[in-house]
């Protein structure tokens, strides 16, 4: 049974371990963005339609089906990022041993990566970015937490609050106390 950890965060113990689900950051201008790309769209699909039907078959040229085919990988391009916005979850599961990262899209995984505790290193959260120069708001979608493993730097949880990341910090030192900072030899 899942409990609520911090904002939006939920978790739950599993045997020696932990499971953390993390919704992804929903956007307000997602659904507006939507209704427009959606009109969009129509009226694109409907021009190709019509000019198909009116001309005959030896002048519908190689570029008009070159943009049909692109509006279609980009119509699918949009439908993804749209459902990850509106379903997508990160779910952290981890043990002493191993920490697996799962991303969720209508609740089918979607990636899957796993590491060795071990190999965890400089666990931190990133807090938001500026958005302008001299400005002194940020951009909430910008935070997340990042760390290394086996020379690689993975990222995750964008948009996470500060006081999510530093619950979320607490319940995986419970299972397993990662170091957080790296002393560079040279």
């Amino acid at each position: 049974m899942l409990e609520k950890l911090a904002g939006r965060l939920r978790w739950e113990r599993t045997g020696q371990g932990i499971r953390i689900v993390i919704p992804a950051r929903q956007d307000w201008w997602i659904v507006p963005l939507a209704i427009f790309l959606t009109a969009i769209a129509w009226v694109d699909w409907t021009d190709w339609f019509f000019l198909h039907n009116s001309l005959p078959d030896s002048s519908f040229s190689k570029l008009a089906w070159l943009g049909i085919a692109t509006s279609a990988v980009l119509a699918c391009i949009f439908v993804c990022w749209f459902l990850w916005g509106m379903t997508g979850k990160t779910v952290l599961a981890m043990d002493p041993f191993e920490l697996k990262l799962e991303r969720r899209v209508i609740g089918i995984e979607w990636d899957i990566r796993k590491f060795s505790t071990y190999d965890v290193k400089n666990l931190r959260y990133i807090p938001p970015a500026y958005i302008w120069a001299f400005r002194t708001d940020t951009d909430p979608t910008t935070s997340k937490i990042q760390f290394q493993a086996k020379s690689k730097t993975i990222r995750f949880a964008r948009g996470i609050t500060e006081r999510e990341a530093c619950l979320l910090f607490d319940k995986m030192d419970e299972t397993y106390k990662f170091p957080r900072c790296s002393a560079d030899p040279a």
